[in-house]
């Protein structure tokens, strides 16, 4: 039985046990609300599995409708571990760069190893200067100034040798034009220097590589807690273990896929060369 399995029949016993208790005490659900402190349709919600109850809400019905001292604590506890489940389970969307980079941050300076896959887009901690600028270029510059300087911190943290990076990138993340043909080129080459050093792994899936694999999206991953996801009007923050796992497993198929070394080294060369004799 899966996890959402498990929490479904946890939440449909805990309606069903507090609508028993209340057919037992021969109380109305008028009676039971108002004595509770509750709405009539709050009370309603609950006991159809519609409405997860909070804590409090339990003890106070388990307490009202008189259930024995085993019943209570049973159906308390029940509610603590679907909150804490459902708390597990939350997708955060944090807005605005800056305080995106603010929570990455933290989360980062625990990490043992990070993560990095995109499609589209050089990884923030790749990006040069100049690549950087054009990514935040639509942001007031107060925000802009903001999030390189938050930027700036996370990049120090690659700096301690104890921590590990990972990255894997389309092609295509490096064929993007993202600004002027040598700021591409220059970007490319970024990469090709920083994938020297001793603790960043750097890869790069090939347009001829025969991937049958569905990325729909770039994400980062943070040892095997946190999983972060870039949207239009935000960022998505993961921390249910079974979706992090996926997400791991999706990151280890498309690293088998890259290219590294040598033949990475010349893939590199190849795509700046192409982005200098575009122009």
């Amino acid at each position: 039985m899966t996890a959402p399995e498990r929490s479904r029949l946890a939440r449909e016993r805990l309606s069903r046990e507090l609508r028993r208790l209340r057919t037992e005490a021969k109380m109305t659900g008028t009676a039971t609300a108002r004595a509770t402190g509750m709405s009539q349709s709050k009370l309603s919600k609950i006991e159809n599995g519609m409405l997860l109850p909070s804590v409090t809400d339990v003890e106070r019905l388990v307490a009202e409708l008189a259930a024995t001292r085993e019943t209570r604590i049973e159906l308390v506890e029940l509610a603590r571990s679907l909150h804490a489940e459902a708390e597990t389970r939350r997708v955060v969307l944090h807005r605005g760069a800056h305080r995106h980079q603010q929570t990455i941050s933290r989360v980062e300076a625990r990490a043992a190893t990070s993560r990095f896959f995109q499609v589209n887009l050089v990884p923030s901690l790749l990006q040069s200067e100049a690549y950087l600028r054009i990514v935040l270029g639509t942001m007031p510059q107060a925000e802009q100034e903001a999030a390189v300087a938050a930027l700036r911190i996370r990049r120090s943290r690659m700096d301690d040798l104890a921590k590990q990076f990972v990255f894997v990138l389309s092609e295509s993340a490096l064929r993007w034009r993202m600004g002027s043909a040598e700021l591409m080129a220059e970007q490319v080459e970024h990469l090709a220097a920083i994938q020297r050093r001793p603790n960043v792994r750097l890869g790069v899936v090939p347009w001829s590589a025969d991937a049958n694999v569905v990325a729909l999206h770039g994400f980062h991953i943070y040892d095997e807690r946190v999983v972060t996801v870039s949207v239009l009007t935000g960022n998505a923050t993961i921390t249910d273990p079974l979706d992090v796992r996926e997400y791991l497993a999706l990151f280890g198929r498309l690293e088998r896929l890259a290219v590294r070394g040598e033949e990475l080294q010349a893939l590199l060369k190849r795509i700046a060369e192409d982005h200098r004799r575009l122009g």
